[in-house]
């Protein structure tokens, strides 16, 4: 080679290599920068694109009744779910304009897997998206060992599925008192408007009937959150750190589960409601509406065929508490209202008497009686529930005039029951029916229909719970009480109980002789009256019957062969027992004719069991320090243990 080109090439070599000496050692400074000046920043970088925070659900609080027996628990469940940072990205187009993406395929091929439709699957993850929380999205929940091995089926084909532990209400005694503790279930869209202040996100489990409703601020606690280092497969591979929740608060009830026993059982397969009050606070001691339902049903999203049927059910209306938003005429039992607005107004005195003869005209039409008691004061009255005797009462008083005292005496208002869909009472005036109708004909009232209203027909109807807290107020002398579930909830994190305290007693300032003649009445009604089957020698059981005709016949025959839902309503109000009373009760039994007969038998139930079968005081007082273990929720369930 010539000197001149080995000259030229050397020169090339020269520079060549020159140029990987200065790009060797830019390479080196910027290894150096990034590993000693800036290592520590990116490699906290590099764990935080590693790392996925999760939402670990704080279990709710559980309940329990007055004496400490669990009304509601939890377990735990296995669920299969998509956290929420490995939820696919998809597109917002609507589904025939989605192009065939990976993700896309992705979700189409789950749906097919866990046997969902596609859309209502994409549907989930992009609401999922949308809602900014780090709570993971449902797939299915308490899975069982078959569940189980199908979902780590469904993981090995779709790593961003995983399995996770989560707590699950379980309500203890199923129909025992499903009205009373409704259920939950995962908060609606319509919801979240509702609650912008409340720190509600999609995916929230909430209360949605009952007292799970009504106390959900007690019982709902807090959300946790972990820090979880995952691999590049979104793996997790170790615990970075952790916010534990809070537990709800454990609720105590002033239910009583052996008097809510007592009503279960014997109502039967017989439709109604009842509620027995502690006359010392406003307790409710027991609430039971029949037909009633199992909250657990509720829980399984997979078993919609049991769902259907309580929805749906035998017509027997299960979902329905009959003691707080149904109405229904009183009978009879409105009575007691009718004669203390006749004695308060001054239209009769205790020794008025009126002639009852088994039937009598009023405003041109026919009433009659269930006998013929000849002439008879109030006092008598009451104790055979002489029908004539209360439509002369309808004639010498004004509708106004009945609906100023029920309003006084609490019957024309909500009760105030810390439970969500009370509705009042119907006790009409002539402001409510004009409101009722457009007719200007049918807008006017009445005076035969104040002649009905008397004795508790018509127009007139209530709640039994409000039914039950007039004839507490009875009880009391005039004094309203405001009906109460809640008796108290402790903290788990101070581990003190915190009293519920009951809302201020509202004093009618009932006339004392008054009060002491419907007092001698209601113990007269049965002990010789027309509630003589459940007299209790060693008890004085003060009440009053009440049959509410659901349809007129013209001959008893017709009615003894009519179809039951054509029957009468039977009621049985009253207090125990006469001197010093302690609780009051309004028990209802649709389509079951007589009240003496359906509804009087089961107040007989109630004070066998609260004044006898307990076997201890009276009335013991309510719970103030809870005793004994309270259930511990821990952290962490090992799955492989489980």
């Amino acid at each position: 080679m010539e000197q001149r080109n080995r000259m030229l090439l050397q020169r090339r070599l020269g520079v060549f290599e020159g140029a990987l000496w200065c790009l060797l050692g830019i390479v080196t400074v910027r290894y150096g920068w990034i590993q000693i000046l800036r290592g520590k920043e990116l490699k906290q970088d590099a764990i935080m694109q590693a790392i996925k925070i999760q939402t670990t659900p704080a279990p709710r609080g559980l309940v329990l009744d007055r004496n400490g027996h669990k009304l509601i628990e939890n377990q735990y469940a296995l669920n299969l779910v998509i956290d929420r940072g490995d939820l696919p990205d998809l597109p917002k187009d609507r589904p025939q304009n989605v192009r065939q993406t990976s993700a896309v395929q992705q979700v189409q091929a789950l749906a097919h897997e866990l046997q969902m439709e596609p859309d209502d699957l994409r549907r989930k993850i992009l609401a999922a998206n949308q809602a900014g929380s780090n709570r993971y999205l449902l797939l299915k929940d308490n899975l069982d060992e078959s569940d189980l091995a199908e979902a780590e089926k469904t993981r090995a084909r779709f790593p961003f599925v995983s399995i996770k532990v989560a707590p699950r209400r379980i309500y203890m005694g199923e129909e025992l008192a499903g009205h009373v503790l409704g259920y939950v279930g995962e908060v609606s869209k319509e919801k979240l408007a509702q609650l912008k202040d409340k720190n509600y996100r999609q995916g929230d489990i909430i209360g949605i009937d009952g007292l799970e409703s009504s106390h959900d601020d007690i019982l709902r606690g807090k959300d946790g959150s972990r820090e979880i280092i995952a691999d590049y497969l979104g793996r997790e591979v170790a615990l970075k750190g952790e916010n534990p929740y809070k537990v709800g608060e454990t609720v105590y009830l002033t239910l009583d589960a052996g008097l809510q026993s007592i009503l279960h059982n014997a109502y039967g397969e017989e439709n109604g409601a009842a509620v027995v009050l502690d006359l010392r606070d406003g307790g409710v001691l027991a609430m039971y509406s029949s037909a009633s339902f199992d909250p657990n049903a509720f829980l399984d999203r997979r078993n919609t065929k049991k769902t259907e049927y309580l929805l749906d059910s035998d017509g027997r209306n299960r979902m329905y508490n009959r003691a707080i938003k149904s109405t229904h005429s009183p009978g009879s039992t409105f009575k007691l209202l009718m004669a203390l607005s006749a004695l308060e107004h001054g239209v009769i005195t205790p020794q008025t008497r009126i002639t009852c003869t088994g039937t009598k005209s009023f405003y041109n039409a026919p009433r009659r009686c269930e006998g013929t008691h000849g002439s008879i004061d109030l006092l008598q009255a009451i104790t055979v529930s002489c029908n004539i005797f209360f439509f002369e009462l309808g004639t010498r008083l004004d509708i106004d005039q009945i609906y100023e005292t029920a309003l006084k005496y609490g019957l024309a208002e909500k009760t105030g029951v810390d439970l969500p869909n009370e509705i009042p009472s119907r006790i009409p005036n002539r402001a409510w029916k004009e409101r009722q109708f457009s007719d200007p004909a049918q807008k006017k009232w009445y005076s035969g229909d104040t002649v009905t209203a008397a004795v508790g027909q018509g127009a007139v109807g209530v709640t039994v719970i409000g039914l039950a807290r007039f004839f507490s107020t009875l009880a009391l002398k005039g004094k309203i009480i405001t009906p109460h579930l809640l008796l108290g909830y402790r903290d788990e994190q101070t581990q003190k109980l915190k009293e519920y305290p009951p809302k201020p007693v509202r004093d009618t300032n009932l006339d004392n002789n008054t009060w002491t003649l419907l007092d001698q009445a209601m113990s007269q009604v049965v002990r010789y009256g027309t509630a003589r089957s459940i007299y209790m020698p060693d008890l004085e059981i003060c009440g009053k019957t009440g049959t509410a005709q659901v349809a007129k016949f013209t001959t008893r025959e017709a009615y003894l062969s009519s179809a039951k839902q054509f029957r009468d309503h039977a009621w049985f109000a009253g207090y125990a027992p006469r001197d010093n009373p302690q609780i009051a009760w309004a028990i209802l039994v649709e389509h079951a004719g007589f009240g003496a007969s359906a509804a009087a038998p089961i107040a007989q139930k109630i004070c066998k069991y609260w004044f006898i079968e307990r076997k201890t005081n009276p009335l013991p007082p309510p719970v103030k320090r809870p005793s004994g273990s309270f259930y511990a929720i821990p952290n962490e369930i090992d799955r492989d243990k489980q």
